[in-house]
């Protein structure tokens, strides 16, 4: 990077940069190293970078390839952050000696429990939930891998952590849960794991007006309070119409696709969803809830904005956090694809070259459908079931 012209302070040409054109160059910088770097160039530009850090436009995410290992879509290149198990947002998951940690690198770390218990479903909660503590813990993360078991974490404060969790692996009647733990509560937390209503497959959540909104597949979201989160109440009562190419809704839960997302001003809760019928061309809706009627209102325009969806992170950016990057931003209302679910549709369609991942990109204004190859990663670490990642600054 142009910028970086040293490592001491007497290197800058410029050390007394002034503080609003330090964020404009920031702003224009869509790689999170080249963001490090140029707060690296010396002491008054870190200063700078620190200052203008909270009215900044986020970086553009990296592409968790597994391993430790992550992929800039602004540059291409690779880089590796230890070994971490997985990723969730701007957040890592990591083993060390038999257990599972949550970090941020700006944030303290979280021990993430092994095992779970049944919520009763008439506790009052109690803080550290202590109401179904007496249940019998049973294990979440086994020999499976905590890939199988633990599909979305969101932490909403320091004292509560929510999830989405496949408690059942191998059997056939098991359904995506809402799960939660208050760490530091107890001195050997579990996750407390509440039925679905009705037996509905959890498929994403959000953190969104200080409250818990999780999609279920019947498309109505339900919300978790945070002081009371196992117990949970409908808010959209009527699903959308199916998307096109559906005739049936007994196949509606296998062939579609959905994402739960807050808009970039954190004013609107989206819901994202795809799918691809067989010889027909990809589908594609994004729909706003509308709270005080209860209902989704489909959204044909993005304003602008570009959506990244994937099982584990899902991020709305505004158009002026991509317009300056590449020329495939311009404009916005593009949605960026990645993830077990793409992998699974790609394989079908058998789109990928000599067997490279890619992610999709899908223009909302055209309904055009158009593959990134992820070629330029090593073979050794080509890994289809990526997942985006918003590293933290």
């Amino acid at each position: 990077m142009g910028l970086c012209l040293g490592k001491t302070a007497s290197s800058s040409p410029w050390p007394h940069l002034p503080p609003e054109i330090a964020g404009l160059i920031l702003a224009c910088l869509p790689s999170h190293d080249d963001r490090i770097s140029f707060g690296a160039v010396c002491r008054n530009w870190r200063f700078a970078a620190q200052q203008q850090r909270p009215i900044l436009p986020p970086a553009m995410p990296w592409i968790s390839l597994g391993g430790g290992a992550y992929q800039s879509i602004t540059d291409g290149k690779v880089r590796r952050t230890g070994r971490a198990v997985v990723s969730f947002g701007s957040r890592l998951m990591y083993e060390h000696r038999g257990q599972f940690y949550l970090r941020d690198p700006s944030l303290s770390e979280i021990e993430i429990p092994r095992h779970y218990h049944r919520c009763t479903g008439g506790c009052d909660d109690g803080g550290a939930h202590d109401p179904c503590a007496t249940a019998e813990a049973l294990r979440l993360i086994g020999t499976a891998g905590i890939g199988n078991a633990m599909h979305k974490v969101v932490v909403c404060s320091s004292s509560l952590v929510a999830a989405i969790v496949y408690p059942a692996v191998g059997r056939s009647d098991a359904v995506f849960c809402f799960a939660f733990f208050r760490p530091g509560a107890t001195s050997q937390p579990s996750w407390a794991i509440c039925t679905p209503v009705h037996h509905y497959n959890y498929k994403d959540m959000v953190l969104y007006r200080e409250k818990i909104f999780a999609l279920s597949l019947c498309e109505g979201p339900f919300v978790h309070e945070l002081g009371q989160p196992c117990h949970a109440e409908r808010i959209i009562k009527n699903s959308p119409p199916p998307p096109p190419g559906i005739d049936t809704m007994a196949v509606f839960p296998a062939v579609v696709k959905h994402y739960m997302l807050v808009s970039s001003d954190g004013r609107k809760l989206l819901m994202a969803r795809w799918n691809l019928p067989p010889g027909s061309q990809m589908s594609l809706q994004v729909f706003e809830a509308d709270l005080e009627r209860r209902e989704w209102t489909e959204v044909k325009d993005l304003d602008g904005r570009v959506l990244f969806l994937s099982m584990t992170c899902s991020r709305a950016l505004a158009g002026s956090s991509t317009e300056l990057y590449d020329e495939g931003f311009r404009g916005g209302n593009r949605v960026f694809i990645l993830g077990i679910d793409w992998a699974l549709e790609q394989a079908r369609m058998d789109n990928s070259v000599d067997g490279v991942p890619s992610y999709c990109v899908y223009d909302m204004m055209s309904g055009k459908l158009n593959l990134v190859s992820l070629g330029r990663v090593p073979p050794t670490m080509r890994n289809p079931t990526s997942e985006w990642f918003f590293p933290s600054e």
